[in-house]
């Protein structure tokens, strides 16, 4: 695993062990940029779920002036913030070892915005609806905010979750990535 592109390209990136924690393949990560384009300089970067950290690193190192990971693995938190130091962006970043219903309910009390918010919750665990829901609830996907999923090719995520409408879905071998706007925002 590598950074794609940026600031720190060719950066190696250290993985989570075991089989709990899967990586986001480096084709959808350049898809995913590739859709992005500028957006993700535009504001925070939010990566939840974030494993090794490597989506919301490669968004610095794409120029996101700042990011905030959230994992509630001991060792992936670890991981992030060894990769965060080896690619030069720590000073970048806020890192949260706890559950994302929980540091959604912090961000949003810290009244943050993002240009960008990255869920990647393990496929098959249901998470990826009440994710968006807690997102919908808070303050934290503002009219400009792209709401991503990474999720198996066999889950769907809902067309709606509250102020969320689903606008784009793209595929990848096993992976889809679904992109979210709120209601009132401009078709993506």
């Amino acid at each position: 695993m590598r950074v794609i592109a940026g600031a720190a390209k060719g950066r190696r990136l250290d993985s989570v062990k075991g089989l709990k924690t899967r990586p986001t393949s480096d084709r959808v990560k350049e898809s995913l940029f590739s859709i992005l384009g500028e957006r993700v300089a535009m504001g925070r970067f939010l990566d939840l779920y974030a494993g090794s950290g490597a989506v919301g690193i490669e968004a610095l190192s794409r120029g996101a002036p700042a990011a905030v990971f959230v994992d509630h693995s001991r060792a992936a938190v670890q991981v992030i913030r060894r990769n965060l130091e080896r690619t030069g962006l720590a000073e970048l970043a806020e890192v949260y070892q706890t559950n994302v219903e929980r540091a959604v309910s912090i961000l949003a009390k810290r009244r943050l915005d993002f240009a960008c918010i990255f869920l990647d919750p393990p496929y098959s665990s249901g998470r990826a609806a009440g994710t968006l829901a807690a997102i919908d609830q808070s303050s934290l996907a503002g009219p400009d905010t792209l709401v991503i999923v990474e999720h198996g090719r066999q889950e769907e995520v809902p067309e709606r979750v509250g102020s969320l409408r689903l606008c784009r879905v793209q595929a990848y071998g096993d992976t889809k990535i679904s992109f979210l706007l709120r209601q009132d925002s401009i078709d993506y």
